[in-house]
């Protein structure tokens, strides 16, 4: 069993009237089996309504399964006497990063999880020089958060999670609200924690080009589990991605129509740097092609004889 793992959880969202009588229900997540191994960084993929966040909120109790079970680290989420053990193991990054800081001062806030959890003043104080200095905020330390830009507040809501030495990170589109600067920061640290601390990382994203170098990608669509592997098999996938609404990366995108167009280039291209490595012999060719071509005309013509 991984670190994370599903059995064929149900979640559904039950309306009820002011008399408690049931109005509407709707399902979320339907029959969704899933394994996730410990160390791997996994990003899940959906259009709005497929299930994903949904999901997410089960990975620590946030939302208990309508039916079916999930694990994380071996414990069943609806065990109430698991259920801090759950959170401490699977640490959660929301959206917005003003929903989740509430100190005055960036190490303040740092070390309230922790201090939470009654762990000793110099052990807490330990944990936040490691968690500040593991996501490059250690130089705004004693700032106040409300100084500090979207990418930097959401380094620090990491910073905090990871003060609670959670085996996993889970975070539910946590650079929607950034600018692109902002994206490629909090997207560098994830990696790093992952490469460097063996954090296992499950990132819920709307953006296609933060997922290119995950592990694993996982598609889903209307509470189901409908894609999975790795970046490059995902995303050979154009024409199945687009069918439930998603796009893919830009140089992925124009990869599949120059070979809609007839140019022979391989599925899944990922990079711009592996696209220049695919065309770049294609086009000496074709120069090269053309060159002889004219030489041949021109002896044809008599020209330089």
């Amino acid at each position: 069993m991984g670190i994370i793992k599903a059995s064929r959880l149900i979640y559904d969202y039950i309306r009820r009237d002011e008399e408690e009588h049931i109005e509407e229900v709707s399902r979320a997540i339907d029959e969704l089996t899933l394994d996730i191994k410990k160390g791997d960084f996994v990003a899940i993929l959906g259009h709005n309504g497929s299930g994903k966040s949904t999901f997410a909120k089960q990975l620590n109790g946030i939302l208990l399964p309508t039916d079916g079970t999930v694990w994380i680290s071996g414990m069943d989420t609806r065990d109430d006497g698991h259920i801090w053990d759950i959170r401490k193991t699977a640490g959660m990054v929301f959206q917005n990063p003003d929903n989740q800081i509430i100190g005055n001062i960036v190490e303040e806030d740092v070390g309230f999880g922790p201090e939470n959890l009654g762990v000793p003043t110099d052990e807490i104080w330990r944990r936040v020089d490691e968690s500040l200095a593991a996501v490059g905020m250690t130089a705004y330390r004693l700032k106040s958060p409300n100084k500090l830009s979207g990418g930097q507040k959401q380094r620090v809501a990491i910073a905090g999670v990871m003060a609670m030495k959670p085996e996993c990170i889970i975070l539910d589109e946590p650079t929607a609200m950034l600018d692109p600067n902002g994206r490629k920061e909090v997207i560098a640290t994830l990696h790093d924690l992952n490469k460097k601390e063996g954090i296992t990382v499950l990132l819920i994203t709307h953006y296609m080009e933060e997922v290119t170098g995950a592990d694993r990608i996982i598609v889903m669509d209307d509470g189901r589990l409908v894609m999975d592997g790795t970046p490059k098999e995902i995303f050979s996938r154009v024409k199945e991605l687009k069918s439930y609404r998603l796009d893919v990366p830009q140089v992925t995108e124009l990869a599949w129509e120059l070979k809609e167009a007839g140019v022979p280039l391989p599925d899944g291209i990922l990079s711009r740097e592996e696209l220049m490595e695919k065309l770049l012999p294609l086009l000496k060719a074709a120069v090269s092609g053309n060159k002889n071509g004219e030489v041949a005309e021109e002896c044809r013509s008599g020209q330089n004889i």
